[in-house]
C-alpha cells in the first residue's frame, strides 16, 4: 500500500472514531438512548477497559452509519437497541466467565 493512502486511511479512521466518540459522549450525557449508558456500564463491569467499550459501542454506531449511507433502511433505532444488548458479541468475546454466570 502507497505510504500516503496509508497515512489518508489511519487519520480518517482516527477521525471517524472522534466522531463516534462524540456521539457516544452525547448519548451518555443525555441518556439518549439509555441504552448506551446500560450498555456502556455492562462492558465496564464486564472487565472491558472504557476504551474498549467506546470502541464497541463505535462499532454498532458505524453499522447504522453504513446503513443511512447505503441507503439500505437508515438508521434504525430498534437494531442499534439490540445491537447493543448483544455486545461485545459479534465484535469480542465476553469476558463473564462461567462462574460469574451462577452468582
Amino acid at each position: 500500500m502507497n505510504p500516503d493512502k496509508k497515512d489518508v486511511n489511519k487519520e480518517i479512521n482516527e477521525r471517524l472514531m472522534q466522531a463516534f466518540k462524540a456521539v457516544i459522549d452525547q448519548q451518555i450525557t443525555e441518556n439518549d438512548p439509555p441504552e448506551t449508558v446500560e450498555t456502556y456500564e455492562r462492558l465496564i463491569e464486564e472487565g472491558f477497559t472504557v476504551e474498549e467499550s467506546y470502541n464497541l459501542i463505535a462499532q454498532v454506531i458505524g453499522m447504522e452509519v453504513a446503513e443511512e449511507i447505503a441507503g439500505e433502511t437508515g438508521i434504525n433505532m430498534d437494531r442499534f437497541k439490540v445491537a447493543l444488548s448483544t455486545l461485545p458479541e459479534p465484535f469480542a468475546k465476553s469476558r463473564i466467565t462461567d462462574d460469574e454466570d451462577e452468582k
